[in-house]
């Protein structure tokens, strides 16, 4: 017989969630870590900055608070071609990046975003595309999820457009194998 338990910490560890499979024999047990935000920790760039409270880096600050105003979202100015850029510092399997939009208002200007993953900085970063941002209510977030990628950037731009790029939250996950069997002490 065999339970499966889920734990999250979110008060403590809020990128991380550990799940734990508990065999029969009561020494053993084989843990995976499900998934951790690769994004944080990481270092944020963007095309343009709108205004002081907009600036990249609070786009992966942990905080999915999605009221501008409230200095946790980042927003570029009404550019033709606008991007935002996370370096993770190593180069990962990216399996799935999660985004939250603005809850405050302009709800359609995310639609179309492309998020392109890879390891060069060439032409601003914009390396595969992994996906391409449909509609995300206000103050919501969405995960797209997609075949693994390798790359150190996750670029994200609204391509062919004059827009704002605001982004409350991104963040960016791999699919970790599991670990091997531990002893209890």
């Amino acid at each position: 017989m065999e339970t499966e338990t889920q734990i999250t910490r979110r008060a403590h560890a809020p990128s991380l969630k550990l799940s734990l499979t508990h065999a029969m024999f009561p020494s053993l047990i084989v843990g995976t870590v499900a998934e951790r935000n690769l994004a944080l920790g990481g270092k944020a760039v963007q095309s343009t900055t709108n205004s002081g409270l907009g600036v990249a880096q609070n786009a992966i600050d942990g905080n999915r608070q999605s009221i501008h105003a409230l200095g946790s979202c980042s927003v570029t100015n009404g550019d033709k071609d606008p991007w935002w850029r996370v370096d993770l510092l190593d180069v990962y399997r990216v399996t799935r990046v999660s985004i939250t939009n603005r809850g405050d208002c302009c709800e359609k200007r995310i639609e179309g975003i492309q998020i392109r993953i890879g390891n060069s900085l060439e032409n601003n970063g914009n390396n595969n595309q992994a996906a391409t941002v449909g509609p995300i209510p206000l103050g919501d977030t969405k995960t797209f999820e997609f075949k693994p990628v390798s790359g150190r950037y996750i670029n994200l731009i609204v391509p062919g457009r004059n827009e704002y790029l605001t982004l409350c939250e991104v963040e960016v996950y791999r699919i970790f194998a599991p670990c091997k069997s531990a002893y209890r002490y």
